[in-house]
């Protein structure tokens, strides 16, 4: 019987881990999200880190990579995924056209990139870079991607459709 996924917009400086099916959709320019699963447990989460790291040392917030990464893939591990399973993309980091001098996103990217490599996380796509802003949808059952590319985001883009 086919059932219908509940349907979640994630919004930035957030993360969603679900054992329950879900298609999770966020919007991202500069940002990142890494999106994990554990295929042989069919379940997952993703985040939406806005910056690499804090620029203080107090910083505790899911708004940075550098700690978004470990605490979802500690989540992950805490309801029952075997790290060893994982699967993970990633996906934004988008160049800014009006800021040519910004490398937030080239930052959002390797953080993201050496946090997976480092906890020896096979890594499935990588969709980053470029100009174009990205909405992504994931399903965190099968670890499916969708990544549509618009010139621009639209205010439209924000809601969870």
């Amino acid at each position: 019987m086919l059932t219908e996924k509940q349907k979640y917009f994630l919004h930035p400086g957030y993360i969603f881990v679900s054992k329950e099916p879900h298609l999770v959709s966020t919007v991202l320019g500069s940002c990142v999200s890494v999106c994990i699963w554990d295929p042989n447990l069919s379940f997952g989460g993703i985040n939406h880190h806005i910056h690499a790291k804090p620029l203080k040392k107090e910083d505790r917030s899911s708004q940075f990579g550098s700690l978004a990464i470990p605490h979802m893939l500690k989540m992950l591990v805490q309801m029952g995924g075997i790290k060893s399973n994982f699967k993970a993309h990633i996906v934004g980091g988008a160049q800014n056209p009006t800021m040519s001098s910004s490398t937030i996103g080239k930052e959002n990217i390797a953080i993201a990139e050496k946090i997976l490599r480092d906890n020896y996380i096979q890594i499935i796509t990588v969709d980053v870079g470029g100009a174009m802003g990205r909405k992504v949808v994931f399903d965190t059952q099968t670890g499916e991607l969708a990544v549509y590319k618009v010139n621009s985001l639209r205010e439209s883009d924000w809601h969870g459709n």
